[in-house]
């Protein structure tokens, strides 16, 4: 394949280019407000395959639909119940999926073969300019190689994929820099099936109920795999309360140390140090921005403070828990 095009969010010409190329079967990244993603033209199958080539992704891992307007789901979901279009009405666009019962012709490659469709609607203009243009929706998985840190910039974007697709959308940082939360509403009550910057206490705020806890989805849903996240750096998280005093026992003589912190300062421990907010979001936001950094900077290891163990701080906790290959604490 050629070499990667960069095209320009804030261009006309530019996000014409992407659809252009998106209608002759090519893969593009776009910027969405959580990470970016590798999309594809939802309609087209052969299209859709290429995104597991390029990610390495395997096949039967379900994907998510990528609209520009509620209405669009019509052609994905076989019914919308009173729950989805509450949350539709209050949090799209926005980083919310919801995973709903899917029509008989929606393909297998989109689904993983699950009886449900996951969807939902990016705040980024760019983005929903492009797919207005297009006059079709999107399949859009984050735009990496699979398992690896999701990208928050277009440089994250090419320095996994440049030569593997036909072009990158640079639309900046991702505001929010997490992964969507996703909600399972193929059942009798909603059950949050990865957890993001929209809470469970902002759902049950949304729908006036209680969420049942420990409650798993109903079918397998993007990132929920073991291991996901992960720099190529070996990564290792450690509870503030053990930090000062685990981070000489797990930094072996002679090893460059990467420490990503938000309240513990490694001092002179660390080769590399990147310190974090203490605030969910902006952590949130900044995280693998820090990961992509500490991979590139010639650490042999990588140790990330981690964060409180708050319900506010669990969407956090559940890419820490992916991306690291062992935690204390």
């Amino acid at each position: 394949m050629p070499e990667t095009i960069k095209l320009d969010a804030t261009q006309t010409t530019d996000i014409e280019k992407a659809a252009s190329l998106l209608l002759a079967g090519h893969l593009v990244a776009m910027p969405t407000e959580t990470v970016y993603g590798l999309a594809a033209d939802a309609s087209n199958e052969q299209a859709v395959r290429k995104v597991f080539e390029a990610k390495q992704r395997p096949v039967g891992h379900p994907l998510i639909v990528h609209v520009a307007s509620p209405e669009r789901i019509r052609y994905w979901v076989d019914r919308v119940p009173e729950a989805a279009e509450k949350l539709i009405n209050t949090f799209w666009p926005g980083p919310l999926t919801l995973l709903l019962p899917k029509k008989s012709d929606v393909s297998d490659f989109i689904t993983g073969g699950n009886p449900g469709v996951a969807v939902r609607m990016p705040a980024h203009p760019a983005t929903v300019a492009t797919m207005e243009k297009l006059g079709r929706d999107l399949v859009a998985p984050s735009a990496n190689p699979y398992g690896r840190i999701s990208p928050t910039t277009a440089e994250h974007v090419l320095g996994g994929l440049s030569g593997k697709i036909a072009a990158v959308l640079d639309g900046g940082d991702c505001s929010v820099g997490i992964e969507s939360t996703i909600v399972d509403l193929t059942g009798e009550t909603p059950v949050i099936a990865r957890p993001g910057q929209i809470s469970q206490s902002d759902i049950e705020a949304c729908l006036g109920i209680t969420l049942a806890p420990g409650k798993g989805a109903s079918q397998v849903v993007p990132g929920s795999v073991k291991r996901h996240y992960q720099p190529v750096t070996p990564t290792v998280g450690v509870a503030t309360d053990q930090f000062a005093r685990l981070l000489p026992e797990i930094t072996p003589s002679g090893e460059r140390i990467g420490v990503i912190w938000w309240q513990s300062a490694p001092g002179e421990l660390a080769s590399e140090s990147i310190m974090l907010s203490a605030d969910p979001n902006e952590y949130s936001r900044m995280l693998y921005t820090a990961m992509h950094s500490m991979d590139q900077a010639n650490v042999d290891r990588i140790v990330i403070e981690l964060p409180p163990r708050e319900s506010r701080w669990l969407a956090v906790h559940d890419r820490l828990g992916r991306a690291c290959t062992e935690q204390f604490g």
